[in-house]
């Protein structure tokens, strides 16, 4: 997205925060760019409001560092986060109702003539121009406490916009605005973006997040669980997260009560929930869809409430589909077992009609249950073909790059024999380096694209290492991370497939790669233990660490916490089968919100002892 350090708007690093003996913050990392909607997401006392109330001078830290255009800021007061233009709107209004709306836009920074006295035309007409660019039509001149509640939000986002902004933070506004004030609002939003402003969204809609955002960090007890480029991710990826359910202003006022009850006080219950859930209300509309549905339909048309679940179906390749609506339509109980979805997924579907005490019908419950894991495995093992024909093409194109490369590096021998001035020898020189650099790159994809597995053998594990780092070059290089090597033998040498031990380091170092932010630090060590009978070689980075709930199930197959669309959850239990073929161990460390350690341990040969 942005690759300069100059491009950070914001820096925040280690920040912990604490209320007494409460910490809201405990060593999380944020950063914010020019230019750019930044989304801050996670549940109830996740930490979301004590990171922005730093911003505004509410809250102190009480440890880490913060960075606004470069420079050092022990801690902003309300005062310096005016002066620095940062512009905050709270969930809880903090307007003054017995002034309007102009009094309450200019109040701190009303505008004088030079006599002192208030230029009342002046502000009213600005405050006119600044509603009619928000398409926002309001008495201006009315005491605040005669408006609505939408009315004052907007009055404060108005204030925030009348300071021309460096830094625009927005806590749940949307929950507050109707649709269509929402939709002038993200216009606006849109166009102090393009001039270069720093925006946080907080929000718990999922659907806002992915229009809306950049990028999106998720916080959980107060640790940072992740940051990722919205372009990456997909609906059911932050649905897995358990965010609540959210219900806009206009929706509420057409959803029955009854219902609207019952399904907020089983939200937190169904997203939790490895079976798929849909609830429908007693139009047969969907109210609810959980994370675990979604992947099993496949679902990718975006929008997932408010629609029919016969147009649901329609769109699904859904064995027993007319049977399935039949029966949700004679509002009884019923169940299928080895209904087909797709062409891949095998699902047992049950009904359960929702009735309240009074046996009034409010809706339907969908549970979908996946009994297809073994698919997941054939999809794997079809994907993993399909890498061996790609590595197979990337043997065949690497070779014949080798040809003309053979055929300029004895031009360049030719050119050397040459009488040529010093200027020219010289980049001749340069040339030759960057061409053994292109050299040692094919030498090292023909090494790792061999697919037949090769025999067990003495390896140089210092040679793996360094050409692990030149292919994870570019993912190193595009997020500007700082890897520290501690590697101070020139030879160390196990029993093992050289293919294999790449592999497993590839995946070791991404991990690293995807948990730390921007100019990030990663460092590698290795060391032999004092009797020479084991080599230890330790990957470190300074990302969001691992949270302790799930701490014991990093190795398990399919588990994963990452949020990018692609991820398939194999690649921690792929390298402890590595580690374990190789007659090593892995273990690991993780402070959650500062740093995580791997650590492997292999064998020696015998001449290294």
């Amino acid at each position: 997205m942005i690759s300069k350090q100059s491009d950070f708007l914001l820096q925040m690093k280690n920040i912990h925060v604490s209320y007494g003996e409460n910490k809201a913050l405990n060593g999380v990392d944020f950063d914010l760019y020019n230019g750019e909607i930044h989304a801050l997401v996670g549940d109830h006392e996740s930490g979301k409001s004590s990171l922005v109330k730093l911003l505004s001078g509410v809250v102190k830290k009480k440890e880490g560092e913060i960075f606004f255009e470069g420079k050092k800021i022990d801690n902003f007061t309300p005062k310096s986060a005016i002066k620095n233009r940062i512009g905050i709107v709270y969930q809880n209004l903090n307007i003054m109702s017995s002034l309007n709306a102009i009094e309450n836009i200019f109040t701190g920074y009303m505008i004088h003539n030079r006599f002192g006295l208030t230029k009342r035309k002046q502000m009213y007409k600005m405050t006119k121009n600044l509603f009619k660019e928000l398409n926002f039509d309001i008495d201006i001149e009315l005491p605040t406490y005669k408006l609505n509640i939408s009315q004052r939000y907007m009055i404060k986002f108005a204030r925030i916009l009348m300071m021309n902004p460096k830094i625009i933070i927005l806590d749940e506004l949307s929950t507050k605005l109707s649709s269509l004030m929402m939709k002038n609002v993200f216009r606006v939003l849109f166009d102090y973006k393009k001039k270069g402003l720093g925006i946080i969204y907080i929000s718990q809609n999922i659907e806002e997040i992915l229009k809306l955002a950049d990028r999106v960090t998720i916080l959980k007890n107060g640790y940072r669980r992740g940051t990722e480029e919205v372009k990456n991710l997909n609906m059911p990826r932050l649905f897995q997260l358990r965010y609540p359910f959210i219900i806009d202003n206009e929706k509420l006022s057409q959803t029955k009560s009854k219902f609207f009850l019952i399904t907020r006080y089983l939200e937190n219950i169904i997203q939790h929930f490895p079976i798929g859930v849909i609830i429908l209300d007693a139009n047969d509309i969907i109210q609810i869809m959980n994370y675990a549905a979604i992947e099993i339909l496949d679902y990718k048309e975006g929008k997932i409430t408010d629609i029919s679940i016969n147009e649901i179906l329609d769109k699904m390749n859904f064995d027993r589909k007319d049977e399935i609506v039949n029966m949700i339509s004679k509002r009884e109980k019923y169940s299928w077992e080895e209904i087909t979805i797709g062409t891949t997924k095998l699902c047992n579907v049950e009904l359960f009609p929702l009735r309240d005490e009074d046996s009034t019908f409010l809706g339907t419950s969908i549970l979908i249950h996946d009994i297809s894991i073994d698919h997941y495995l054939k999809d794997y093992m079809v994907q993993s073909e399909k890498m061996a024909s790609v590595a197979e093409l990337a043997v065949g194109v690497a070779h014949e790059i080798n040809n003309p490369l053979f055929i300029i590096k004895n031009y360049i021998e030719v050119l050397k024999s040459i009488k040529i001035s010093k200027n020219g020898t010289e980049k001749l020189s340069k040339i030759e380096k960057e061409l053994h650099r292109i050299t040692q790159i094919i030498k090292n994809l023909l090494s790792f694209s061999r697919m037949n597995e090769l025999p067990e053998r003495k390896i140089n594990l210092i040679n793996i290492i360094e050409e692990v780092f030149i292919l994870l070059q570019h993912n190193l290089s595009k997020k500007k991370i700082n890897l520290k090597k501690n590697i101070f033998d020139n030879k160390i040498e196990i029993k093992g497939d050289e293919n294999r031990l790449k592999q497993l380091f590839i995946n070791l170092i991404n991990n690293g790669i995807e948990a730390v932010l921007d100019y990030g630090t990663i460092k590698i060590d290795m060391s032999k233990d004092t009797n020479n009978d084991f080599v230890e070689i330790s990957i470190t980075d300074n990302g969001h660490g691992i949270p302790d709930d799930i701490k014991n199930n990093i190795f398990n197959p399919f588990f994963t916490t990452k949020l990018n669309k692609i991820n398939t959850g194999l690649g921690l239990s792929i390298c402890q089968h590595i580690i374990e073929e190789h007659n090593g161990v892995i273990s690991f460390s993780s402070i959650p919100g500062k740093k995580t350690k791997f650590i492997v341990r292999f064998p020696l040969e015998s001449s290294n002892k």
